[in-house]
């Protein structure tokens, strides 16, 4: 159980924190744990570590797809439908910010 509204990396079983340790399991795109799960700068937030795990899935794949989609375990149909989920986001706060 969470003791706050977010779930961080500390509420989670100690197995769990263990296997998210980059020194036992890597994470796509070569992050580390504390890294993707933001433990030392706020709690979790999943849409921004999800953005920073595709950005780095595909930096790592030089901006191929389809390779980026492997490395992130989803579909290349997926991944195409998150990246345009996330520009549409981007678009609408720099709409908002500009108002």
């Amino acid at each position: 159980m969470a003791t706050g509204k977010q779930i961080s990396l500390r509420d989670l079983p100690m197995a769990v924190r263990q296997a998210a340790d980059p020194a036992r399991a890597g994470l796509p795109g070569g992050v580390s744990a504390t890294e993707a799960f933001g433990e030392k700068t706020s709690p979790l937030d999943l849409h921004e570590t999800e953005r920073r795990l595709i950005a780095q899935a595909l930096a790592a794949t030089n901006g191929n797809i389809t390779a980026a989609a492997k490395k992130l375990g989803i579909s290349r149909r997926t991944l195409h439908r998150k990246i345009n989920e996330m520009n549409l986001a981007r678009k609408s706060a720099e709409a908002a910010d500009a108002s």
